[in-house]
């Protein structure tokens, strides 16, 4: 289990949101955060390949 909490701090340090920023992430759909969360993890996964 300390894996996963270390890989959530990691994840948690590079992600830094402006108060503009979350205002929009908090207007979003549940459908386009699914889409945002997606899209990010394509990006992760293919930095690593």
């Amino acid at each position: 289990m300390d894996d996963s909490l270390t890989t959530y701090d990691k994840l948690n340090e590079d992600i830094q949101f402006t108060e503009d920023e979350t205002r929009e992430l908090l207007n979003l759909s549940e459908k386009e955060i699914l889409v945002l969360i997606l899209s990010e993890l394509k990006k992760i996964t293919a930095d690593k390949n």
